[in-house]
Formats: structure tokens, C-alpha cells, sequence
């Protein structure tokens, strides 16, 4: 594989570290444009020096590197939030304000809202841009809202709750890199919303979805087989239940939950073969390929713009391109345009992890199935179509496995066996299930279709089912951090050239990748050992203690038996390498170390330390019904802390009173779990 026919693979990359660099380093939009400016003038007079042999190819090679990183760099200046005038952030938001905006992206729902994306119009009748995360309560009396429903209300616009105890999925976080800063809650009363006769895809999309789920509730289908059509063929996973989504995640194959490459490819299998006759006239080149192209991008504004689907659109309109003039496209070159013309278009999206695991698995695929192909040809037609599934289910996990411990912290042991019952089994539900889609948007009735159509959705669901069930091949709680990752990719890179190139040097590269792995891998949990932390958390109604000390856990709680119930220990256990955790009563009294001690005052309100002993710190528990002025004047702590099992009145006064006394006060419920280090 030589660069000059991959020129794609040289910028990508580069083009790709200047966009992460833009997200780490803010300057201005004059500024950007200085620097964009003086690396052009540098690039292109070292263009004509390199003409003239004045300047060695080498330096102009470097230059050409450093413009490339510089234009990805001011990509992501130009897309940031912070240089964008006039974005809601800059306007004043500490009281309630008159908002007018577009419901942009329906939402998984919680127990207790309705969720949606808002784009902004006006804040105070003034035009703004940017997008909130819009609630509203389920109630009987609630609107039904829509994709493009124009909405005014009057609200605050607030902060996005982040987590109150360590290692807890930050969605603040992961909501502020999809650009959305700020939330509003509301009920159904206090919304208008505004008739607007403007055309707009996304909602003729919206409506061609609920059209198309509307017929198949009136199919005979289950819930669940709706559910999972939604999800495989309109790409809408919000309503798909959390042990279906579970099954697939522990049996390997959530992946196929996306629509992505897989999808598109078989559509456009069944598009060239419908416009196949077009190529016998007069540019009938040029209509089949306009065709197919018009269908594969309706197929993708259907499913709603997903970075993989978008993605695959982008791969196959070029590969068929070639496909039907007869011109030989580089899968490489492809991949890589498709990746830069996203972030070209949106910079944030460098955050998906939709967007890195889609790229990733079609890069395992094309790189390392042709070189296992070529060693490995199998005669026969049947076996080598199952040794293509798994050979390509096993490059997309090779591609992928490394991010997806880093993000998830499992391995699906099964994955390869799963892929290759399923894969198979997918091409005949999803050429069914785009009959189902089209009969269901004509309103045909055919009932025969529908029955065995449900029928093989059933037998998808129980195979799979069946082998996330296996939980003795699902490795759970696996401790890999970001360091670790890079160094897999190391290896796998290695493993690559070797396969490719299969030279003795290269061997020796890989043993050393795999000796940095190592010294890596046990220089973050030594790390990881070192910290010993003492940590107060934030439950409801209960108090929660946890002491970390080298590989072991301590939990503290007055009801042992509820502790399993905690499932953000689950996240301890994975961040902090835990391999012992001990469920323990609670005390009212620890010594941390020598120097700290801390004292549980619980709702009985009666509280004894041993003799020649300081409380440093005092957890107030329960709802202790004390006098804290007497406390404080007694005890002299250096700090009150309290945690969300106390009455919000209590907590109210108790501040108070640890203001007037210039005592340091933490109250969990607002500025999460306190953390002693020790």
C-alpha cells in the first residue's frame, strides 16, 4: 500500500489531529484567519521553491503536514460554540425568558419526561442559534410534539444535571459534544405552539416514519417486532426495551441496531439491479446512477442522519460511481473523503462514538479480509460465503475492539459465532423488511407478508437471546483506559504491516509494541493502586460510604442487602480495578488515617468519639434533629458535609448556620460525593 495511491490516508490523519487540536486550544475567528492566511503563503511558496529543487522534498513534505493539521484546526475554530456571536451561551440566562424554537430530534424518554433537541430561534423576541435539551412531563393532559413542531413558552434555561458521584455516565458532559449547553423543563400548559407552513425534510421524514409505524401497529406485529423494525431498518432505537438492546450488546452484534454500511449495501444490491436495464440507453449510465443515488440518500434522511448511516451513504454514492462507469475506486480514498467531508461539516462529531466505531470496523474490514483472503481461499462457494462472514465479523471486531473496551468495558466472547447465525439470517429480514416498509407506506394490506416477516423476527430475537445468555463468554468490568487503548492499536497496527509486508523487522516492532502495552497496561494500575480515597456519595434517602484502599472496596451502608442494588458501583469496580468489594455495616465513626477522622451523625442525633480523637470532618445523615451551632462550638470540625438522605429544609438551615460560623459546608445533592484522600 504506497501513499501516493492513498493520498487520502497521508491527510486524513493529520487532518483529524488539527481537528482535536481546535477542540483543546480556543482563539478568535480574526485570529484563525491570521494563521490560516500565513500557513497558505507558507505552503504555496514552498510549492513553487519545491519546483525550482530550492527547497528539499522533505521540508516540503512537512509544510504540506503542518497545513493539513492547520486547516483541521481552523475547521474546528469556525464550528466552535464560544466564536459563534450570536449562540444562546453569550445571552443573559438567570431569569426566565420568552423562547421560540424548533423541535429539531426526538429523544429516548425517562420515567418522568418526554425528551427532545430544541434548535433556538428567539430568546426575548431576539434572533439566537443553538440547541437545548427540551423536557416535558408526562402528564395525560401532554401535547403531542412533533419533529418540527414551532414551539413558544416561557422558561429558565439551566445547566444539564452532571453526575453526583465519581464514574457515573456524565450526560452533561456528552450532551455539551452534540453542541447542546443548557436544558428547560416545562408541562404541557405552558407551551404554545405555533402553526408554520414551511417545508422541511426532517419532518417529512418524521411523518413518512410514524406513517410507516403506524401501519405496522395495525399489521398484527408485536410491540417488540415493531420495536425492532423501527430499529433495524428507520433507525430508531429510543423505544426498543433495555433487555432486547441488552441481548444484543452481550451477544456481540449491537452493531447491526445501527443502520450503517451493511444496511445501505444490500439496498444498493437491489437498486442496481432495478436500474440495471436503464444502462442500455442513451445516458442511462447517468440515470441509473442519479437513481440509485436519489434512493440512498432518501434511505438516509429516512433513518434520520445518523454519522454511520451518513457514512455509508457517502462510501457507496462514490463506490458505485465506479461501480457503473466501470472505474476502479480505492476503498481507502472513499473512506477517507466520506470521514472529511463530515467533519468538514460538523467538527463535533469527532466525539460520536457512532461516528469512531463506524469508522473503525469498515477499516479492519478493508484492511486486514483482503490480506486474510488471499492467504486463505476456500473452493468451496458455501463454505467460503460463511468464511467471508466471519472473516469480516472478525476484521470489524479487530477494528473496533480496543475503543469498544475503553468505551464499555466488555468483551462479547461469542461474537463471532453470533455473527455468523445471524449475518445470514439479517440479509433475508432486511430485504423482508424493506418490502414490509414499502407495502406499509403504499397502506397495502398483506397479512401472509406481515406473519412470516414477524416470524423471522422472532427467531432473530430468540438466537440471539440465546447466546447473550452465556454469560460465562462475557467478560465484564474490564479496566482499560485511553493509554491502553492507543497501545492496541499499536499492536494491531504492527500486526498489519507484518501480515501485509510479512518482514522480519517489522516482527520485531510488533514484539516491542506488545512489551509498551504491557508497561503500560502495569503503570496504570499502579496508578490505579496508589490512590486510597475515602468517599461520601450522593443516594436518596439513604447514606452510601465507599474506602478504597489498593484493590479492594469497602461499601458502608446500614443495609448490606441493598448495596448490590447500587449499579454505579458497578462503575468503581471498572475505573478503579477493584478486584475485592466488601459490603459492610455502617459506623458512626472512622479513622481515615492518622491525621483525618470522620464522624456519622445519623437521625438519632447522638454522636461519641473516642477519647484523644478530633472530628476533621462531620457527615450529617437522616435528618438528625441536633443543635449544629452547639455541634460546631463542641467539636470544631473543619468541615460539614451532607448527603441526600437528610430533608432539603434541614440541609437549607444547616447552611445557613455553617455561613454564619465561617465552617466550610458540602452538600452532596449540589456539589456531589465528597472525596478524602488518604
Amino acid at each position: 500500500m504506497k501513499l501516493v495511491n492513498h493520498p487520502l490516508l497521508f491527510i486524513t490523519p493529520l487532518f483529524i489531529i488539527g481537528i482535536v487540536l481546535g477542540f483543546q486550544y480556543l482563539i478568535s475567528l480574526n485570529e484563525t484567519a491570521i494563521v490560516l492566511c500565513i500557513c497558505f503563503f507558507i505552503f504555496t511558496a514552498s510549492y513553487f521553491y519545491g519546483k525550482t529543487k530550492l527547497l528539499p522534498q522533505f521540508s516540503h513534505t512537512i509544510i504540506t503536514g503542518l497545513t493539513i493539521v492547520t486547516v483541521g484546526f481552523a475547521t474546528t475554530q469556525f464550528q466552535r460554540i464560544e466564536n459563534r456571536n450570536h449562540h444562546y451561551i453569550h445571552q443573559n440566562l438567570e431569569e426566565d425568558v420568552f423562547i421560540e424554537g424548533e423541535i429539531l430530534e426526538k429523544l429516548k424518554p425517562n420515567r418522568y419526561y418526554n425528551n427532545y433537541v430544541l434548535e433556538l430561534k428567539t430568546l426575548q423576541y431576539d434572533p439566537v442559534e443553538g440547541e437545548i435539551l427540551f423536557s416535558i412531563q408526562r402528564d395525560t393532559s401532554e401535547q403531542a410534539l412533533a419533529v418540527g413542531d414551532h414551539l413558544l413558552l416561557k422558561e429558565m434555561l439551566t445547566d444539564v444535571f452532571a453526575p453526583l458521584n465519581p464514574y457515573q455516565f456524565n450526560y452533561q458532559d456528552y450532551l455539551k459534544k452534540r453542541k447542546i449547553f443548557k436544558q428547560i423543563r416545562s408541562n404541557s400548559k405552558g407551551i404554545r405552539v405555533l402553526k408554520d407552513e414551511k417545508f422541511s425534510f426532517q419532518q417529512l421524514a418524521e411523518r413518512a416514519r410514524k406513517k410507516i409505524i403506524g401501519q405496522l401497529n395495525k399489521s398484527g406485529l408485536s410491540k417488540d417486532q415493531i420495536d425492532l423494525t423501527s430499529a433495524l431498518l428507520l433507525g430508531q432505537k429510543k423505544e426498543l426495551s433495555k433487555n432486547i438492546y441488552n441481548d444484543f450488546t452481550n451477544a456481540g452484534v449491537v452493531h447491526i441496531l445501527a443502520v450503517s454500511g451493511l444496511h445501505v449495501g444490500i439496498i444498493l444490491i437491489f437498486l442496481n439491479f432495478i436500474f440495471k436495464p436503464l444502462r442500455r440507453f442513451k445516458f442511462g449510465k447517468w440515470a441509473a446512477y442519479l437513481s440509485s443515488l436519489i434512493c440512498i440518500w432518501a434511505f438516509a434522511l429516512l433513518v434520520g442522519f445518523s454519522p454511520s448511516v451518513i457514512r455509508a451513504a457517502l462510501m457507496f454514492s462514490f463506490l458505485n460511481a465506479g461501480l457503473i462507469f466501470n472505474r476502479k475506486a480505492s476503498t481507502f480514498n472513499m473512506l477517507c473523503l466520506s470521514a472529511i467531508l463530515m467533519l468538514l461539516w460538523d467538527a463535533y462529531l469527532i466525539f460520536s462514538v457512532g461516528f469512531q466505531m463506524s469508522y473503525l470496523a469498515v477499516l479492519g474490514i478493508i484492511s486486514f479480509q483482503p490480506l486474510i483472503k488471499k492467504r486463505f481461499y476456500i473452493k468451496n462457494k458455501v463454505g467460503r460465503y460463511f468464511f467471508d462472514i466471519l472473516t469480516v465479523s472478525f476484521c470489524a471486531q479487530l477494528g473496533v475492539i480496543p475503543i469498544s473496551i475503553f468505551y464499555f468495558h466488555q468483551i462479547p466472547g461469542l461474537f463471532l459465532i453470533a455473527n455468523l447465525l445471524i449475518i445470514s439470517w439479517l440479509i433475508l429480514l432486511l430485504g423482508f423488511g424493506i418490502l414490509v416498509i414499502i407495502f406499509a407506506l403504499l397502506q397495502i394490506e398483506f397479512s401472509l407478508l406481515y406473519e412470516f416477516y414477524g416470524s423471522l423476527l422472532d427467531a432473530l430475537l430468540w438466537i440471539i437471546h440465546l447466546v447473550a445468555n452465556r454469560e460465562s463468554f462475557l467478560f465484564k468490568n474490564i479496566f482499560f483506559t485511553s493509554k491502553m487503548m492507543l497501545a492496541s492499536y499499536g499492536v494491531i497496527l504492527f500486526v498489519f504491516a507484518f501480515v501485509k509486508y510479512f518482514q522480519k523487522a517489522i516482527l520485531y516492532f510488533i514484539l516491542i509494541s506488545i512489551l509498551s502495552f504491557q508497561l503500560i497496561y502495569a503503570f496504570e494500575y499502579y496508578q490505579v493502586y496508589k490512590q486510597n480515597k475515602f468517599y461520601i456519595l450522593h443516594q436518596s434517602r439513604t447514606t452510601v460510604l465507599a474506602e478504597k484502599s489498593g484493590y479492594q472496596l469497602n461499601v458502608y451502608a446500614k443495609d448490606t442487602t441493598k448495596i448490590q442494588d447500587l449499579k454505579f458501583l458497578e462503575n468503581f469496580k471498572t475505573e478503579l480495578a477493584i478486584k475485592d468489594l466488601k459490603k459492610l455495616p455502617q459506623k458512626n465513626f472512622y479513622g481515615i488515617n492518622e491525621t483525618k477522622n470522620l464522624l456519622v451523625i445519623d437521625s438519632l442525633g447522638v454522636y461519641e468519639i473516642p477519647k484523644n480523637t478530633k472530628a476533621d470532618y462531620i457527615l450529617l445523615s437522616n435528618s438528625p434533629k441536633i443543635n449544629l451551632d452547639r455541634v460546631l462550638e463542641s467539636l470544631k470540625p473543619q468541615q460539614i458535609i451532607v448527603n441526600g438522605s437528610n430533608y432539603f429544609s434541614y440541609v437549607k438551615r444547616w447552611e445557613e448556620t455553617c455561613i454564619k460560623k465561617k465552617v466550610p459546608f458540602h452538600f452532596t445533592g449540589k456539589k456531589g460525593a465528597f472525596i478524602i484522600d488518604h
